[in-house]
């Protein structure tokens, strides 16, 4: 009974998550906000790598507050336009993103992840932390790979591409 009431809380939080999704991005089509961020931060005079560099500080920041999928369903159609505008690649810019949030949610001052390991396995944060560190630092190491050769990515989607 508890699985099933657990199951149906969590399909609920989902089925509301989208809901919010599709009403925000309707939201987002007529104030074009997204074209408005785009046209902002594709004006600003940076080199495009520190612009991306402040969108995946939006999203570390964000993920660490907010539960991942949330926060990418949010986020995402803001900085998608920005992306495209500056010249990035799509795929890799979903794969930065993904390692991004991944991170996100295991880094303080919420660590959302962090709380629910400890919720079921009652144990201290020191010794969670502890299992976590290779992994944050994979997952970092990982996103600075895809940064200086980004066509690791791209690679294996462009060969089936064509």
């Amino acid at each position: 009974v508890k699985s099933i009431l657990d199951t149906l809380r969590i399909g609920c939080m989902t089925i509301m998550l989208i809901a919010g999704a599709s009403i925000m991005g309707h939201f987002f089509v007529v104030t074009q906000i997204p074209m408005h961020v785009a046209d902002w931060m594709g004006g600003l005079h940076l080199p495009r790598i520190v612009i991306m560099f402040m969108i995946i500080a939006v999203y570390l920041i964000g993920g660490s507050f907010i539960v991942d999928l949330a926060f990418l369903i949010l986020a995402t159609p803001i900085f998608y336009p920005v992306i495209m505008k500056l010249g990035f690649d799509p795929i890799w810019f979903g794969i930065i993103i993904a390692i991004t949030v991944m991170i996100g949610v295991v880094i303080p001052p919420v660590a959302m992840n962090v709380f629910v390991v400890k919720n079921i396995t009652k144990v201290p944060f020191n010794v969670i932390y502890k299992g976590v560190y290779p992994f944050l630092i994979s997952l970092v190491l990982c996103a600075a790979l895809l940064f200086l050769f980004p066509q690791l990515a791209t690679f294996l989607p462009n060969l089936l591409i064509e």
